[in-house]
């Protein structure tokens, strides 16, 4: 999979790794691990690449460090071991990169990826749609 910097050099390889859900706060508004990053204070692609380039049990503590400040996701305290393991993981090189590599391999097409980025696409308009006419006839 080639990765490339976008034209603000935020860097795509980190995609899976910062979109990752890490719960919802008070406000039931989804915490991604870029949003959870950036309430830190810290820049998310910047702290992305640098856990990447340490080696996994030093990244993890780290990480685990920072979602012990985090306190906005109360879900995420009680089971931060799993959470942060999970979220290690979909760090360039991680578990979850290493299985979907070898998911595509196996199958051998990348038809199944395409389609579930299409129906995702259609999944996601037909709510705008819903959302514009509840909007515009609901008054």
């Amino acid at each position: 999979m080639a990765h490339y910097s976008s034209s603000i050099g935020l860097d795509t390889k980190y995609d899976q790794f910062l979109q990752m859900p890490v719960g919802d706060d008070s406000k039931g508004t989804s915490v991604t691990v870029l949003s959870m990053l950036a309430r830190l204070g810290l820049d998310p692609w910047q702290e992305a690449s640098d856990l990447a380039a340490l080696p996994r049990k030093s990244a993890w503590e780290r990480l685990d460090g920072l979602v012990a400040r985090f306190t906005d996701v109360p879900s995420v305290i009680a089971g931060r071991a799993e959470a942060v393991s999970r979220m290690i993981a979909g760090l360039p090189g991680g578990e979850l990169v290493d299985r979907t590599r070898q998911a595509s391999a196996s199958k051998g097409t990348i038809l199944p990826d395409i389609l579930g980025n299409r129906l995702y696409l259609m999944v996601a308009i037909a709510f705008l749609v819903v959302q514009i006419a509840v909007f515009w006839f609901g008054k």
